[in-house]
């Protein structure tokens, strides 16, 4: 996984900055607020601060002026861009010459096609640039403060690393987007609970992580959440957190492994409800209580559900452990992020794009595991239905099953208009058996009775417990004389059966009756009374013998 990582973000590292270097120079904080046509015009060049850094950081509710220079006039083959990292929703304004009209740089703006992606806020200067040349920069305040890295690079440059961005982030987001179409497939099938949490939260995940990337505005309907603002992300994390709980806690079995866990996480699913229409007004994302509130409690709901399910695969979880798999790299990459941020450090590549890429491994996983799931589910289900159709002791189908299945032999028949017989057998003197060797000794021999019967009969046929010692055998296709050929060669195959049972070597024969379809008329029911009394007259005449139930002559021994 972290190899496919690798060559991944290595193909997509951003190239070092080409020369000349961006000379960064700062308008101090504690001058009062300036007018942009002081600014650039020049009146207040002598007050601007040379900072010694790349990093052009907003403030807390006061907006930042910056002055850039290059080192040197600028000689390359392509126009230079000028692009800020780390400025997501934070709008930005540049004045750049030879006019120094205003040019607004804003994530989420939906008034006109953008020139370049999201990825960066970017814009194209003058090719003759030259050296001392200011580019002024106006950051407008935020309720937190970030550090935006400003860059230049020339067009050929930024326009490959901007196509690599695409590349990837398409990459990742169709893997998560193709993972939620298949267990949508597999809802409309099952409707299974799990399967609707797994839809929820991978799908609030993925529009979360669009909106944080930029590309959910490109797409139709986009444009509706610009409005939000950074509010945007905030609500659709709030809104994943409580599916994925709900998630971890059917899919996991929680409930059945870990119930005093399952419950604690479903109570920790609430602030994160009651926080989604909070984040929507407009103090939220200004009321530091709020937004660190439900980051802490992000991180103790994320921790004690990692526990959880770390206790669930101790105990023999399944499920669990898929689930494990998949999360694991998410949550290793979240707290090298959350380390790269409290550290102020810059955000590599393999970085930047893990997060994307676990989301995308996750998705991926935890479908195998809904697959894996579902097969067990159908296994069990076609387990229960086995069970409900086949007699428990011989394996064999058992009274209603094999009257169902003569039904529709019977409406297959008049459909094919083919013949169709059926054969009704009974052990012979079998309650002799049971008193004598005991029940298991009876057991023994209407299995063995049942199996060998099975080694008879073609590909087609099928074989019934009817009750008791009593045994039906269908024949699709069969005439009068096939079947009787075949129940005579059941018949002796039976004579000729020895049952070694509880140390004594049993032997029993059987007596058959043979009946066919005859008119249109014909039911299940006359078949099975017909071959009935065939059975009886072979009883009577002896037993161990078959008989139809046309008054023929039997034959046997």
């Amino acid at each position: 996984m972290f190899a496919a990582l690798f060559a991944l973000v290595a193909h997509a590292s951003p190239l070092s900055a080409p020369r000349p270097d961006l000379q960064v120079a700062a308008l101090p904080a504690s001058m009062p607020a300036p007018t942009s046509a002081q600014v650039i015009h020049g009146a207040l060049d002598a007050a601007f601060v040379s900072s010694g850094r790349p990093y052009t950081p907003n403030a807390v509710e006061q907006q930042r002026w910056y002055r850039l220079t290059l080192s040197h006039d600028w000689n390359q083959p392509t126009s230079p861009v000028l692009n800020f990292s780390g400025a997501t929703y934070i709008r930005i304004t540049v004045y750049a010459p030879p006019d120094y009209q205003p040019h607004e740089l804003w994530f989420a703006q939906t008034e006109q096609a953008p020139r370049f992606t999201r990825h960066h806020l970017a814009v194209e200067l003058p090719h003759d640039l030259r050296a001392g040349q200011p580019i002024y920069v106006q950051v407008a305040s935020d309720s937190f403060t970030r550090q935006i890295k400003a860059n230049i690079t020339d067009l050929a440059r930024y326009q490959a690393s901007d196509l690599n961005h695409v590349r990837l982030t398409t990459l990742f987001a169709s893997v998560q987007f193709t993972m939620i179409l298949a267990a949508l497939c597999l809802w409309v099938v099952l409707r299974d609970r799990v399967l609707t949490y797994f839809i929820g939260y991978a799908a609030f995940q993925l529009m979360y992580q669009m909106l944080m990337s930029g590309e959910l505005y490109e797409l139709p309907g986009g444009r509706l959440l610009a409005p939000l603002d950074t509010h945007a992300p905030w609500l659709f994390a709030a809104l994943s957190a409580p599916l994925s709980m709900s998630f971890i806690i059917e899919f996991c079995d929680l409930r059945q492994i870990t119930p005093f866990g399952a419950r604690v996480l479903g109570w920790m699913r609430w602030p994160f409800v009651v926080a989604a229409p909070l984040l929507c007004l407009p103090f939220a994302i200004r009321t530091h209580a709020l937004a660190s509130s439900f980051n802490l409690w992000f991180i103790v709901s994320s921790t004690w559900s990692l526990g959880v399910v770390i206790l669930a695969v101790i105990r023999g979880g399944r499920q669990a452990r898929f689930f494990l798999v998949a999360w694991m790299p998410q949550v290793a990459l979240t707290i090298v992020r959350t380390t790269q941020v409290l550290l102020a450090l810059d955000q590599p590549a393999w970085l930047e794009y893990g997060y994307p890429f676990t989301m995308a491994f996750s998705s991926i996983v935890v479908t195998i595991g809904l697959a894996d799931l579902s097969l067990r589910a159908r296994r069990e289900r076609d387990m229960a239905h086995h069970l409900a159709d086949h007699d428990a002791l011989t394996g064999v189908l058992n009274r209603r099953a094999l009257v169902r299945r003569l039904h529709a032999a019977i409406t297959e028949a008049r459909l094919q208009k083919e013949p169709l017989a059926l054969l009704f057998l009974d052990m012979d003197h079998f309650k002799s058996i049971n008193d004598r060797y005991g029940h298991p000794a009876g057991d023994a021999c209407l299995r063995a009775v049942a199996e060998a019967i099975g080694d008879e009969l073609r590909p087609g046929d099928w074989l019934g417990r009817y009750g008791g010692e009593e045994f039906v055998i269908g024949l699709p296709g069969a005439s009068h004389d096939n079947a009787m050929a075949i129940g005579e060669r059941v018949r002796h195959r039976i004579e000729a059966l020895h049952v070694h049972t509880r140390g004594s070597t049993l032997q029993t024969t059987v007596s058959v009756g043979v009946a066919c379809l005859e008119g249109l008329a014909d039911t299940a029911d006359d078949l099975i009374a017909r071959a009935d009394g065939a059975l009886y007259r072979a009883k009577t005449d002896g037993r161990n013998r078959i008989v139809s139930h046309d008054p023929i002559a039997a034959t046997g021994s």
